[in-house]
């Protein structure tokens, strides 16, 4: 029994750590998730940001085929939202409005939330043949909320005019973002231009 007690004893002892080993491989464990932690979050703000993009533009096209199918107008208006208006719930980027109530479309709406931010230069209309009706190509950039402080990224769709397509791309001028950028907001100032939208 002695003898048994003697070799579980030797063996906790050669295979256990010391404090010192334990100090540093804390110190290494902390020292890696400090490094990886800023690139993670960064990750996840840019995966935020590509998923709306990506809810948004298909959203936008089934409109267009709804449109079509019930031979209805639909005018498509951004939301506007402010940081306080969210406070557990997330709301819609866009309210649809159609002349015939046959489509359920309003329901399929991607929710907006309060990590990332949306804004376009116009909101438009969409006729019974599935076209767009305005002057000019809609733009809609979306965005990190942590612009600023974070991720550097800023995605564009482009609703082309009068034929609908609408186009992806990166939007390449950032000077007009303020600290204080509401969520869902109509380009009052005229900032966004075709141009900087490289699709």
């Amino acid at each position: 029994m002695n003898r048994i007690k003697n070799k579980l004893y030797y063996l906790v002892k050669k295979n256990g750590f010391t404090i010192v080993e334990l100090i540093i491989s804390i110190g290494i464990i902390s020292t890696l998730s400090g490094l990886i932690l800023p690139s993670f979050l960064n990750w996840m703000r840019s995966e935020k940001v590509n998923a709306y993009t990506r809810e948004l533009r298909e959203y936008l096209r089934v409109v267009r085929l709804e449109a079509r199918r019930w031979g209805a107008s639909c005018t498509v208006n951004l939301n506007p939202i402010i940081y306080s208006e969210l406070s557990n719930k997330n709301l819609n980027g866009y309210i649809i409005s159609c002349d015939k109530n046959e489509s359920n479309i309003r329901s399929l709406a991607p929710e907006i939330n309060k990590s990332i931010f949306q804004i376009a230069n116009k909101d438009f209309l969409i006729t019974p043949n599935g076209r767009v009706s305005s002057d000019e190509s809609i733009i809609i950039v979306i965005g990190s909320k942590y612009f600023i402080t974070g991720v550097k990224i800023l995605n564009c769709l482009v609703i082309q005019s009068p034929t609908g397509h609408i186009l992806k791309g990166k939007y390449s001028d950032n000077n007009w973002i303020i600290k204080n950028l509401k969520i869902s907001s109509l380009d009052s100032e005229e900032n966004l231009k075709m141009n900087k939208c490289e699709v």
